[in-house]
């Protein structure tokens, strides 16, 4: 299949353009940035430029919609939303305007309400599902979820398939992936060790709520939520792949969550209150991706807990506990 990517170039970029290569689809990559993965075609462009998007994707027959401002801080929340909407109108545009029949968006769990909330928001029942209540306060959100409405629009109108990906907390947990998504978007610059360090440790052992903003979502205000990029990159090829579906939202993360602490303590401790749809043994997740199992087959393969990150954070542990001793 012929597919063009906006945000190719982007942080998560590279793990979606190696997942769809390896399954043998035929890709074009359009960006801001020129660093794409090997056999990848090049378009430079702007996603909120209409006829450029309508000129790239000329001849394709699906598109993945990557590109956007990544979370609140990173721009005014009035270029935020102007951006994150425009783009996702001018790639639904385009694909209608050039019979395109997929678009697979990246919407993000933020569409919920929880990790950016300005006011305190309790989620109405756990394990969260796709049916919960979606009430953002902040300009990231919005535009996350407003997009999801307009892909629904656009398949109403025209019978466009349009599956959106609520994509939970990105990590990217395997070094020869992370040596690569630290060479652009948001984590440009940063090193693997940074990365995991700042974000990824910090995250598994603070609790506190006190995160800034540009960056990481405090681990409760994410419900413990954690996505192997991995595992994201398999729900973008089983939605672009699936040929039955005309208009989904579909939760996407991993089965456990970025707690030691296991579930039903975190639970009893935050939210005491909330009513119990499904047990949450051990480490398992307070969003479900059951949806996504049973309508695309996605099934997540990694956990942080093991592999490169895993073995990392075991040794700088222990030369820390050394260090002291």
């Amino acid at each position: 299949m012929k597919i063009l990517i906006t945000g190719a170039g982007g942080t998560i970029g590279g793990y979606v353009c190696r997942e769809l290569a390896g399954a043998g689809h035929d890709l074009t990559g359009f960006s801001r940035d020129a660093r794409m993965p090997p056999g990848v075609r090049y378009v430079q462009g702007d996603v909120t430029d209409f006829e450029t998007v309508r000129s790239a994707c000329t001849g394709h027959e699906a598109i993945v919609h990557l590109a956007a401002i990544p979370g609140p801080g990173r721009a005014s929340p009035e270029r935020l939303i102007a951006v994150n909407v425009a783009g996702i109108a001018c790639v639904l545009e385009a694909a209608v305007r050039n019979g395109i029949p997929k678009v697979v968006f990246a919407s993000s769990n933020a569409a919920f309400g929880f990790p950016f909330q300005r006011q305190p928001m309790l989620p109405r029942y756990l394990p969260v599902d796709e049916e919960h209540p979606s009430e953002p306060q902040d300009p990231y959100g919005l535009s996350k979820l407003l997009g999801e409405i307009a892909c629904r629009s656009y398949s109403d109108a025209y019978g466009l398939s349009t599956i959106s990906l609520r994509i939970n907390n990105n990590w990217y947990l395997d070094r020869e992936g992370a040596e690569i998504a630290v060479q652009s978007g948001w984590a440009k610059g940063m090193t693997v060790e940074q990365l995991w360090s700042g974000r990824y440790r910090r995250t598994v052992e603070d609790t506190s709520d006190d995160w800034p903003s540009p960056g990481p979502v405090s681990p409760r205000k994410n419900l413990w939520a954690v996505t192997d990029a991995r595992d994201a990159a398999q729900a973008f090829r089983l939605a672009v792949e699936n040929a039955s579906i005309r208009n989904e939202v579909f939760n996407i993360n991993g089965d456990d969550t970025c707690s030691t602490i296991e579930t039903p303590l975190l639970i009893a401790r935050y939210f005491s209150g909330v009513p119990l749809r499904a047990p949450m043994p051990g480490h398992g997740s307070l969003v479900s991706h059951r949806k996504a199992t049973r309508l695309l087959g996605y099934q997540p393969r990694f956990t942080w807990r093991e592999g490169d990150f895993a073995s990392w954070l075991r040794d700088t542990q222990t030369s820390v506990a050394g260090t002291r001793t």
